[in-house]
């Protein structure tokens, strides 16, 4: 038997689709656009949301000032969530840079300038 959808997932889920939507249409901070949600975790309490995200660049100073952009958010996003999210507690959200993007296209180039020599 599959394990069910319980709601620590969903509510998980929902807070994905939102902080995406809230990240591409209503932060008006220009150094968060170019941010991807990733994956977010909710403690098994719904208290806590930890969101991650990347990055489309391998500047770490645009993914600095991109963090802290987000950082800065915060109190915005999670007055939105509030909003559009019918929960008696609204999570604390905590924004992680993912950086398996980073890390994965730096493997890509590597194995590419591995296959030009050969």
């Amino acid at each position: 038997m599959p394990k069910s959808f319980g709601r620590q997932e969903r509510v998980a889920a929902n807070v994905l689709r939102e902080v995406a939507y809230l990240i591409q249409h209503e932060i008006k901070d220009p150094r968060v656009k170019n941010a991807t949600v990733t994956e977010v975790s909710v403690s098994p309490d719904l208290k806590n949301a930890r969101i991650y995200v990347s990055f489309l660049t391998d500047s770490q100073e645009a993914i600095d000032d991109a963090m802290k952009g987000l950082e800065s958010a915060t109190g915005f996003v999670r007055s939105q969530l509030a909003g559009r999210l019918k929960l008696r507690y609204m999570p604390k959200v905590e924004f992680v840079f993912d950086k398996l993007l980073k890390d994965s296209m730096r493997l890509d180039a590597l194995i590419a300038k591995g296959l030009n020599q050969d």
